[in-house]
């Protein structure tokens, strides 16, 4: 009987194969786990039997043939002496989220833009499986410290992938079998943080800086030591510690060493006028760093008092709590979570109605970002709150606080502890949502480091067609210099599209926020990534076509850039599938923009363009550049080009001479 129960605590499973989880349908699949060296495993679903003896490192795995999607199915294993285990599963289409913070943000920070989402009847069939935070530099994992399947119902939905919630919805209203959605991303995850270090070897330069963290303890004492230096910065200003950092979820608050109530000595502060949204340094408050409370009085209409209401503020820089009539709304801890908070009933009153925000700013370019709605939402009604606030300083710091050691980011740890535990798991394709943290010093790599991931998981899969669907960064400005990282790192994912077998790159310069690193408008790049799925990775047709530059001539003292229209992603058979090239467009209705010259010595100039068709003529100026750029900024915003079906046109350069020349 011991040994009975002893070997039960032995069969076990890992996470990923807990109850309600949903294997790929129409190949083989891998069930493994862990139990007593030298028993055998029994493992049964579908009506297949497959056994596998347990190695003496206590590990096993067997192969399944190709399961009928559908569920739930029981999963059953039972050991040589009689030991069982049993799992609900599904089986469907599994596709791997990963990347940084656009593919992690919950639906619950887009709710105001799409909330009919989350009235919708839950889909027990729609399930995510969302691994948490951490990091090994040691290698690779077997399992998961903290992960879990959840259900799209009320409790589940709001911490999807919004991303990977809109492509799996797609899915299952296509196929109408079950969807499983690997969630393996985090914020502000470089691409190094999810190769592993033999695929490092080729860009030393990278590998070198993860050099200062390894070792028994090293990369946690730094981590620690850092976070107690932003304590002691935060304890100047009278709170306890910093606000808690990290994932998205669960949604940052944290405890205020302040009074939720209204402070005693708010009315001997020293009041002054300021508009918001707005950046503080346009305000009289170059250079602040500190805590600022706002206030602002609003009156409602006698139909809001006691209605439970919606209040949105943006964004802002850096951690806040907001208050009305008393009442604490909450707090966020950072400057990207939006400001979106529920009032409940019973707090609103007819007639005056009182505002109030404390903001610590961490650095000296604070703001309520500028740009976004400021309003109480109650049904219909919307009561504007920007405009004219009252602020008062209180409490001022000397320096900058202290930026948190965020070690999980450095090279391989995040393929060692979230990424390599999935391996053995059949999945059907990857959507990859990364790049914003490589268009610094390492944008020229990020090329040969995508080209060299991809080769790496797909080793990794033992599966040479495992399809990446790429979403090319889209357009932004806020908090970022025009060096030529952003550019460069869209460039990349083009590149890899072009020239990388089984992988497609989707545009997405109109999805973007000039003022936010990540845009609340997912469905749209969903939806691109779903037309390339069914191309790529089903092999339909689809009416939906990507412009592709075919030709650029310098002819009669202008340059002429043709363009073709070929499939999305399947390239193997655009030759037969090839039709007219359709008439160019811009997404806004106005002139061709965003066209740009430049010269050797480091000059540059606007250049006007004009549609006929499938070519956009460019007249070139009286000295000849050497280079003409499209989209290559930031924020590229006016005049982009499209196709009829408003497919656009990725950013392009073309390097210029004499007579006739072709592309890139």
């Amino acid at each position: 009987m011991h040994i009975r129960e002893r070997s039960a605590m032995m069969l076990h499973l890992p996470k990923l194969l807990d109850n309600g989880c949903v294997l790929q349908s129409s190949m083989p699949v891998t069930i493994w786990g862990w139990g007593t060296s030298g028993e055998t495993v029994s493992v049964t679903l579908q009506g297949q039997t497959v056994t596998a003896t347990v190695s003496v490192d206590g590990s096993w795995s067997v192969k399944l043939q190709p399961l009928t999607a559908g569920g739930p199915y029981a999963l059953q294993l039972e050991t040589s002496t009689g030991e069982l285990l049993k799992r609900e599963v599904y089986v469907g289409e599994v596709y791997l989220c990963a990347g940084q913070s656009n593919m992690e943000l919950p639906m619950e920070w887009i709710r105001a833009e799409y909330p009919s989402e989350f009235t919708r009847t839950p889909d027990p069939l729609l399930r995510q499986y969302k691994v948490m935070p951490h990091y090994d530099f040691a290698g690779p994992r077997s399992d998961h410290e903290q992960a879990a399947w959840s259900s799209c119902d009320e409790q589940g939905l709001p911490g999807f992938s919004a991303i990977g919630y809109f492509f799996g919805r797609m899915l299952r209203e296509h196929f109408g079998v079950p969807v499983g959605l690997l969630n393996v991303s985090l914020g502000g995850s470089p691409i190094e943080s999810w190769m592993n270090a033999k695929s490092l070897e080729d860009f030393p330069e990278v590998l070198q800086t993860v050099q200062p963290y390894l070792g028994n303890g090293i990369a946690e004492a730094r981590s620690k030591s850092s976070i107690e230096a932003r304590d002691r910065w935060y304890r100047s200003l009278g709170y306890d510690r910093a606000p808690t950092t990290g994932s998205w979820l669960p949604l940052g608050q944290w405890d205020w060493h302040h009074e939720k109530t209204e402070p005693d000595d708010a009315e001997t502060r020293e009041w002054h006028s300021i508009t918001l949204p707005n950046f503080f340094a346009n305000q009289g408050l170059s250079g602040f760093r500190g805590e600022l409370e706002f206030r602002k009085t609003v009156y409602l209409p006698s139909s809001a008092a006691g209605k439970p209401a919606f209040l949105r503020l943006g964004t802002m820089a850096d951690a806040e709590h907001t208050w009305i009539n008393g009442h604490v709304l909450g707090g966020r801890t950072n400057q990207y979570e939006p400001r979106d908070y529920e009032i409940p009933e019973g707090v609103l009153n007819a007639g005056r109605n009182e505002l109030r925000i404390r903001l610590v700013c961490e650095h000296d370019v604070g703001r309520v970002t500028p740009g976004k709605t400021m309003a109480i939402i109650n049904g219909d009604d919307v009561c504007d709150v920007s405009g004219a606030w009252r602020y008062a300083v209180v409490g001022e710091a000397n320096q900058d606080c202290p930026w948190e050691d965020f070690v999980r980011w450095k090279p391989m740890g995040l393929y060692n502890a979230m990424l390599a535990p999935c391996i053995p798991y059949r999945v059907r394709a990857v959507l990859w949502y990364q790049g914003e943290s490589n268009t610094g010093d390492f944008a020229p790599l990020y090329q040969r480091m995508l080209t060299s991931m991809i080769e790496l998981w797909r080793r990794d899969w033992n599966q040479n067609r495992l399809p990446f669907l790429i979403v090319q960064l889209p357009n932004f400005s806020i908090d970022c210099i025009e060096d030529g990282g952003w550019p460069t790192v869209r460039d990349a994912q083009w590149q890899v599209g072009e020239t990388v077998p089984d992988t497609a790159t989707i545009v997405a310069l109109d999805a973007g926020d000039w003022n936010d690193l990540h845009p609340a408008h997912k469905k749209p790049i969903a939806q691109r990534l779903f037309q390339a799925a069914q191309q790529l990775v089903y092999g339909e047709s689809s009416m939906v076509r990507q412009p592709m530059m075919t030709r650029a001539q310098v002819k009669d003292g202008a340059v002429i850039l043709t363009f073709d229209d070929e499939p999305i992603a399947d390239y193997l058979h655009a030759a037969a599938a090839r039709k007219s090239p359709s008439r160019l467009d811009t997404v806004d209705g106005r002139e061709p923009g965003e066209f740009t010259f430049f010269w050797s010595d480091g000059s540059q100039a606007p250049a006007k363009a004009v549609i006929a068709g499938s070519q956009v003529t460019i007249q070139l100026p009286a000295r000849t550049p050497t280079e003409l750029r499209y989209a290559w900024r930031n924020n590229p915003d006016i005049g982009l080009l499209c196709n009829e079906s408003g497919t656009l046109v990725t950013p392009l350069r073309v390097r210029l001479h004499t007579t006739s020349c072709i592309t890139r």
